[in-house]
């Protein structure tokens, strides 16, 4: 009697944790002809709680000729997605090693569909020998809990997959001693929409720092870039103009004013772009004052030799001595 309530507590607590249905271990193989866009579905899977469960990770790896690769992706499935097949996030990439990252013949896409999600391998290259099929190894591994597999094998050709699988609506990356009793301090977040905070938990834009950044070299991309201030006919401010506008305004023209930087920070880009234009107008400017003094230069000159003729012929005569 104890033996069996022993054996029948075992089974209740292997389908109560789901420990029987954690792994799954299976291949498909690819013709010798596959092109790209053929895919085989291989595998439906069961995720507890209306599907609240579904994250999985799916390893691939396979052999034709003298190319080896393999590569691993995560898939994350929530209760009601849609039936819609998007690509998958890949994290380790073992490609083959003369096209570095992108020695990957396959990719792992999901249908996210409500009751029915399910994987298959698309072929996004061409690669081996050509005279033989490629057999796919495959490990899916349910990081949460999961109900059950369906494996099975349908092929097809799809090439209007152009969107990717959330892998999770956001991720933290907490940092700290856990010796410690303080608290773990945010390094990194990433949100729904694609922004990065370091330090920041909400960020407003793409990355978003809450200190200091130190680089050896900082690119930034711009367009419009002012040369048009050379141009003929740009209308340069006169420096009498511009000398009414700063007792006006109390900063230069199209700069931001000292507040609004501080509230709002300045776009380094942008403020480039304005320092240039600045400097060119500055020095269109210095090119035109530079004209007016040769001008005036001239006519000094000019009157200097007027004023010498002048005492020439005005200069009374030596008379002879005797």
């Amino acid at each position: 009697m104890k033996k069996t309530l022993l054996i029948f507590l075992l089974l209740i607590s292997k389908l109560s944790f789901g420990q029987n249905n954690s792994e799954w271990n299976g291949s498909v193989e690819f013709p010798t002809n596959y092109k790209v866009g053929d895919f085989i579905e291989f595998l439906a899977v069961q995720p507890i709680n209306v599907s609240a469960s579904g994250n999985y990770e799916v390893s691939i790896s396979y052999t034709r000729g003298n190319i080896a690769a393999g590569a691993t992706y995560l898939a994350s499935i929530s209760h009601s997605n849609p039936d819609l097949w998007r690509e998958a996030g890949r994290v380790n990439s073992n490609g083959y090693f003369i096209h570095g990252s992108e020695g990957h013949a396959f990719t792992l896409d999901c249908n996210t569909q409500y009751g029915y999600p399910r994987f298959r391998l698309r072929a996004i290259k061409v690669l081996g020998d050509a005279v033989t099929p490629i057999k796919v190894d495959i490990k899916v591994r349910s990081i949460s809990q999961n109900s059950g597999w369906n494996p099975y094998n349908t092929t097809g050709t799809d090439l209007t997959v152009n969107k990717f699988l959330p892998m999770t609506n956001d991720w933290s990356l907490y940092v700290g001693n856990p010796f410690f009793p303080d608290g773990a301090s945010l390094a990194i977040k990433a949100i729904t929409n694609g922004n990065v905070g370091i330090g920041i938990a909400n960020p407003a834009e793409k990355l978003s720092v809450n200190g200091n950044i130190r680089a050896k070299e900082i690119k930034v991309e711009t367009d419009n870039w002012p040369d048009y201030v050379f141009h003929e006919g740009y209308p340069v401010q006169s420096l009498p103009e511009l000398e009414k506008y700063i007792k006006i305004n109390k900063h230069l023209p199209d700069m931001p004013s000292a507040q609004k930087a501080e509230n709002d920070g300045i776009s380094l880009g942008e403020m480039n772009k304005l320092l240039l234009k600045r400097l060119e107008e500055t020095t269109m400017q210095l090119i035109e004052l530079n004209k007016k003094v040769d001008q005036q230069y001239q006519l000094i000159d000019q009157q200097n030799k007027r004023i010498d003729t002048l005492s020439v012929k005005n200069k009374p005569l030596k008379k002879k001595s005797k």
